[in-house]
């Protein structure tokens, strides 16, 4: 005798099926309308949780239909989804509990990461001077604002780098505290890799598309930057959406796709002031899958004029919104943006004039079918051959190329003496000039391993084919992936140093690379004769696509001084200790003025985390100068400082008011990093008295 499900029960579980199965590119969804509303509201000045939680949800609710997953929920499909969802979800768990505390500015995330705690409590990232300004002004070479990272613009100080990261990272803060900014870029990864999954389903089996999930969630960079507040895992959700949903408007012929993945390609640069080297390949490649797809030529033509026109609108308001929020900034890299923009510009316009001859009279899509048909299936086969061809050529760089670069700028010569204090400390041969350019290629390997690069290099190829041969999709896969990634693979313009400079590939080469090996592994078991050897042959590219990053995470090195090491990435908490450290601080400081003597590096950390106005002095403040800002402020500042002797104390030097051990990852050149430091930090507190001498404050309970 069987027995059925009451009806309701079973449409009832399909209904859970089938949101189980939509979860990932859900979670993608809501994730990019909630950083659109972050990053639109503090570009207005008006971000808090009344203006960003409802523009959320109007953004989701209005995206919602437009934006529905596709898909049927087959056994297969549910259980994959379960399991990527699960998966993610425990990756989550995992690294918040190591989540960094990067609230001392040595890198990016410092600056980024104490922007989204001031967005929590104010609308928008102009810190003002309060008096810092004048009260620096008593001496010569005191400083109201602390260089790169802190510009004074104004009266008010601006941190340095574009704001819709710091501000999606403040609604972990308005939902969790100070522990929710630190925990938010964690949940941003997270995201990051239901977004591979979503778009590697497009052209794998469920199953299958766990691999390269699996691969990204397992890689030391993807850990190592959503930990800490780095811009990279926010890029990545936002190119995949873009790839993902411009992939199916073409396929789905849907306007409202397209138009979604136009806007989020073209806010990367609310992210990064480079985001243009991101959206002009996406557009791109959009342009291209629309001029080889078989749909009305009415509809297509009309689809990319409006993505080009969306995009180039979003993306200039990014700059816009920089050079309000950050202009020191934008000035500083000025030749860098204009470069991007102007590239971008002329490519946009050369697609928008191409697009615009679509028309019944002039057929202007007809180059590239045209020229597909002349290729055929050989000339298919040749442009695939070159564009691994290419990549295996970048690849081999190492063996016959070094690259330098000059002397003949200051951000250079900087550049050159980090680059040499990196080969000391390595005992390498010491050549500040090397650039490293000709390993980027290598960089990738350190993480996914050669074996998935080889399998990469092939699997674009493949994409390559058949987007000449017979799908002309894939054209916005490669488009949004090899862009970015040739220009950077060919001149990163980054410290070489690890996981620093794999910060370049993370947005757009990593995944893009792990879905491409999955193409690669799939492409080569497709070759073998028996369906029983390639059913076996899937199993196992997944399981080598899965665990060939896992094995980066320990080094074996014979005869080296630390012959078995693990990725500290991976096993350290980066900064731990810091955010005791400032607490500390604020709390010995009180409820006033502060001059911070002797470093730069915690100025951002005392205006923020205690909102006390912070004059920098990185020369010894004379008595009188610290005599008049009591003036100026109108009470006594406090001074905090490392340098104890620079000041004249009441009955001689004090006891130490706070002593601290922050642990930080190495720097590493050619290799990841499998050592940490753990730096002491002694500071010394002193209220600043009629005569300018110090009165020792106690140490914090």
């Amino acid at each position: 005798m069987t027995t059925t499900l009451p009806a309701r029960t079973s449409v009832s579980r399909a209904r859970l099926q089938s949101t189980l199965v939509a979860t990932p590119e859900r979670a993608m969804h809501i994730m990019v309308a909630l950083a659109l509303a972050a990053g639109t509201t503090v570009s207005l000045g008006i971000h808090y949780s009344w203006t960003v939680l409802p523009l959320t949800a109007v953004l989701v609710a209005a995206t919602w239909t437009s934006l529905r997953p596709g898909g049927i929920a087959t056994v297969a499909a549910v259980r994959a989804a379960a399991i990527a969802v699960g998966g993610t979800v425990a990756w989550c768990i995992a690294n918040i509990a190591m989540a960094a505390e990067y609230l001392i500015v040595v890198r990016d995330p410092g600056f980024l990461t104490l922007s989204g705690m001031w967005l929590v409590r104010h609308p928008s990232t102009d810190i003002p001077a309060r008096g810092a300004v004048e009260a620096a002004a008593t001496q010569l070479n005191l400083l109201p604002d602390a260089a790169q990272a802190w510009n004074l613009y104004g009266d008010v100080i601006q941190p340095q780098g574009a704001k819709m990261l710091p501000a999606t990272l403040s609604v972990g803060g308005w939902l969790a505290g100070e522990t929710g900014v630190l925990a938010a870029n964690v949940v941003i990864g997270g995201i990051g890799i239901l977004a591979v999954y979503a778009l590697a389903r497009q052209f794998l089996t469920p199953y299958a598309a766990l691999a390269p999930a699996g691969a990204i969630a397992l890689t030391v960079s993807h850990i190592g930057l959503s930990r800490a507040g780095y811009t990279e895992p926010l890029t990545l959700v936002l190119v995949i959406a873009g790839v993902l949903w411009a992939w199916r408007g073409v396929k789905e012929r849907r306007l409202g796709l397209l138009i979604a993945a136009a806007v989020t390609s073209g806010a990367t640069t609310f992210i990064r002031i480079d985001g243009a080297s991101f959206a002009v390949g996406a557009l791109a490649g959009i342009v291209i899958a629309l001029a080889l797809s078989d749909a009305p030529r009415a509809w297509r033509r009309r689809a990319a004029l409006i993505v080009t026109v969306t995009q180039a609108v979003v993306l200039v308001l990014g700059y816009v919104s920089l050079w309000r929020w950050a202009n020191e900034y934008l000035a500083r890299l000025e030749h860098q943006a204009i470069s991007l923009i102007a590239v971008y510009s002329a490519a946009a316009v050369i697609l928008a004039l191409w697009a615009a001859t679509w028309g019944p009279r002039w057929r202007g899509d007809r180059v590239l079918t045209g020229l597909r048909s002349a290729l055929g299936r050989r000339g298919a086969i040749g442009i695939g051959i070159a564009v691994s061809g290419l990549l295996a050529l970048l690849a081999s760089r190492p063996l016959w190329m070094i690259a330098r670069r000059g002397t003949v700028k200051a951000n250079e010569i900087f550049a050159n003496g980090v680059v040499e204090s990196f080969q000391k400390n390595a005992g390498l041969p010491v050549d500040g000039t090397r650039t490293y350019a000709e390993s980027t290629m290598t960089w990738m390997s350190y993480y996914l391993t050669w074996v998935l690069v080889a399998l990469a290099i092939v699997g674009f190829g493949v994409a390559a084919y058949r987007m000449v041969r017979r799908d002309g999709t894939w054209a916005v896969f490669l488009g949004a992936i090899l862009a970015p990634t040739l220009l950077y693979l060919w001149n990163p313009s980054i410290i070489p140093d690890q996981l620093w400079a794999i910060r370049r590939f993370e947005p757009a080469a990593m995944p893009g690379f792990v879905l491409a090996a999955a193409i690669g592994a799939w492409w080569l078991v497709g070759r073998l004769h028996s369906a029983s050897a390639r059913r076996i042959g899937r199993r196992i590219a997944a399981i080598i696509i899965v665990v060939a990053p896992l094995t980066s995470w320990v080094s074996i090195m014979p005869g080296d001084s630390l012959p078995i090491s693990a990725a500290t990435n991976v096993t350290t908490r980066e900064m731990d200790g810091a955010r005791d450290q400032i607490a500390d601080l604020c709390e010995v400081a009180g409820d006033r003025p502060i001059v911070l003597a002797g470093t730069s590096s915690h100025f951002g950390s005392l205006r923020v985390m205690c909102d006390q106005p912070v004059v920098l002095a990185l020369v010894e403040p004379k008595p009188e100068a610290l005599a008049e800002m009591a003036e100026i402020w109108g009470e006594a500042p406090v001074v905090l400082t490392r340098n104890a002797e620079w000041f004249d104390w009441e009955d001689g030097l004090p006891d130490p008011a706070v002593v601290s051990t922050v642990r930080t990852s190495s720097y590493a050149l050619q290799h990841i990093p499998r050592t940490y430091s753990d730096r002491e930090y002694t500071w010394y507190a002193g209220l600043v008295n009629d005569d300018g001498s110090l009165s020792p404050l106690p140490a914090s309970e």
